[in-house]
């Protein structure tokens, strides 16, 4: 497996871990608060062993796990690390329901040329193969989650991004926004996501980005790169 993290290339002041897979590789990231760390999301299945050496090289103290959205190649290892380091799950309340049940909220083809990886995509998440393990979080995002953020510790705003899920949720802090899907980068090019509940609503959510206007983009797919190139 090949990996790139912020220990052998650095891009800016992000705390990164990038698994280079397939023409979308896996990213996770964690961002430092008052009282410990914030692992945002977890990664697939192969992405458990390395990326828990990762966290223990680098002595982070995870304290809470943030959960972009609830699809299998973002929650796949939360049960897992939320036992290993005894942390809070945070998840946007519209994606309760998706937790191992990746059809409860269909996905689209954003165009026509990914109207087949959708169909593999949904085809493959109905087979045990695909789902994560259960959990259950400890805090629903909803209503001024920020604040909930402020409560905990966390000098960070935590923004709804609506379209590839009901219930996608992005955190900016110091001019850096972790966006999970709501962008990606496939083969090396930023682009919005190949599929999503709401195209509508996903594009709703591409131009709050712009007015937001973040120095960098850390997406769930992809390693993190310059708002400026989009």
């Amino acid at each position: 497996m090949r990996i790139q993290t912020s220990n052998n290339v650095q891009i800016g002041n992000i705390s990164y871990f990038t698994e280079l897979s397939g023409d979308a590789p896996i990213s996770v990231y964690v961002i430092s608060g008052k009282n410990g760390d914030m692992l945002i999301d977890t990664g697939f299945s192969t992405t458990s062993k390395p990326l828990l050496n990762w966290i223990i090289e680098n002595d982070y103290n995870i304290t809470d796990i943030f959960i972009t959205h609830a699809h299998p190649d973002h929650d796949w290892n939360a049960a897992k690390f939320k036992q290993v380091f005894n942390a809070r799950i945070w998840l946007g309340k519209e994606d309760l329901t998706l937790i191992r049940n990746f059809g409860e909220q269909p996905q689209h083809p954003t165009h026509n040329r990914f109207a087949n990886r959708v169909k593999w995509i949904t085809f493959w998440t109905k087979t045990p193969f695909f789902k994560s393990n259960q959990y259950v979080p400890d805090i629903l995002l909803d209503v001024n989650p920020t604040e909930v953020a402020r409560q905990y510790g966390y000098d960070i705003d935590i923004v709804h991004l609506p379209g590839h899920t009901k219930g996608s949720y992005g955190v900016l802090k110091d001019g850096v926004l972790y966006a999970g899907d709501a962008y990606a980068v496939i083969n090396g090019m930023p682009m919005e996501p190949p599929h999503a509940y709401s195209v509508e609503e996903m594009r709703d959510s591409i131009r709050k980005i712009a007015e937001l206007s973040p120095g960098y983009l850390a997406c769930g797919h992809g390693v993190p790169f310059p708002f400026s190139r989009i």
